[in-house]
């Protein structure tokens, strides 16, 4: 008996001997707050760089290359020759259109002299007249034929690559060279409609250009132009960048970004949560749980916006960034269920 007595009493002892945390012990949570993600201030576009000019030079007149030293990447001067056909042909043809010219030029003079006196009828000044025009205009065709015959730089500029070789016979309007512009680099871009409009809508448009191999530095458009219609994709605008090369240290097929200022109208800084903490059910839509002033569990509905990088989500409605939103034990939360929040 007095063994019974002894047990309950150690019984009671116990019992009454544990502390109140025990006796009040909750869920320990996580909780993160909303961050707030600044509006884009602009966004980039890769590119590959091009010449600003790029043509394919030829001959107006066909005949063997007479003279054709020219090597891939050789620079020439506005107006330097670059090759020259096989003249005597040419120098054939004009001296004897001058003689006919020369001399239809003297039996014009004359008859018209002699018509200015009556001395003549009027179908021989008629004749003598259409015989001068017509050996003046030989003559002239035959001169821009010799000319013609030789190949000039039309600006200051490079040979891409040379399409024919020295003696070959080439005939007219086949490709020579294609001569390339570096005095400027073009860069294009193709950007959405939004912007498009964007650009539309101001005087100028802050543009910065940073190439890949030269990370330390930037550069601005001196000229930008933007296609006034959607490109053959239809779903975007081509824009196309100038950039003044005067040192010479750019080069076409460059990559790079072209960054372009963009504030879309209305657009403002915004919250962001991590996806993983919206919760969702037919019922009540999307949600989170949050950690009120007693620390007890409260659903909150949210609007969501757009899916962010590093798997956020945008928030247009429902929380603050003071807001504690809980971020574990979701599926066993209920409402103004006590917990403690983890530090």
């Amino acid at each position: 008996m007095k063994t019974e007595i002894l047990f309950l009493a150690g019984m009671c002892l116990c019992a009454c001997s544990r502390t109140p945390q025990e006796q009040a012990s909750f869920p320990s949570v996580k909780v993160v707050h909303a961050e707030v993600m600044e509006a884009p201030s602009s966004r980039c576009y890769t590119f590959i760089s091009q010449p600003y000019r790029l043509s394919e030079l030829s001959f107006r007149v066909g005949g063997p290359v007479h003279a054709f030293d020219v090597q891939q990447g050789q620079f020439f001067r506005k107006g330097q020759l670059i090759a020259v056909i096989d003249e005597r042909d040419f120098v054939i043809q004009k001296q004897r259109t001058e003689a006919l010219y020369r001399q239809a030029e003297v039996d014009y003079a004359r008859i018209s002299s002699l018509y200015a006196k009556d001395n003549i009828s009027g179908m021989n000044y008629e004749q003598a007249k259409a015989n001068y025009e017509r050996t003046k205009a030989d003559y002239e065709a035959a001169v821009n034929a010799w000319e013609d015959s030789r190949l000039y730089a039309p600006f200051d500029g490079y040979v891409q690559q040379a399409h024919i070789e020295r003696y070959q016979d080439v005939k007219p309007s086949v490709p020579v060279v294609t001569f390339i512009d570096l005095s400027r680099i073009k860069v294009e871009a193709y950007v959405p409609e939004d912007m498009a409009l964007q650009m539309r809508q101001k005087d100028s448009v802050a543009c910065v250009v940073r190439f890949n191999a030269l990370p330390d530095r930037e550069f601005v458009p001196s000229e930008y132009f933007l296609t006034q219609t959607a490109t053959e994709n239809n779903i975007s605008y081509l824009l196309t960048a100038i950039l003044d090369n005067k040192d010479g240290r750019l080069l076409g097929g460059m990559s790079g970004t072209l960054a372009v200022s963009y504030a879309a109208d209305g657009e403002k800084s915004h919250l962001t949560l991590p996806q993983k903490v919206v919760c969702h059910d037919p019922e009540h839509g999307a949600f989170v749980w949050c950690v009120d002033g007693q620390s007890r569990v409260k659903r909150v509905a949210v609007m969501l916006g757009k899916l962010k990088k590093e798997d956020r989500v945008e928030i247009l409605s429902g929380v603050s960034p003071d807001d504690r939103v809980i971020a574990t034990r979701l599926p066993f939360l209920s409402e103004q269920e006590q917990v403690t929040i983890e530090e």
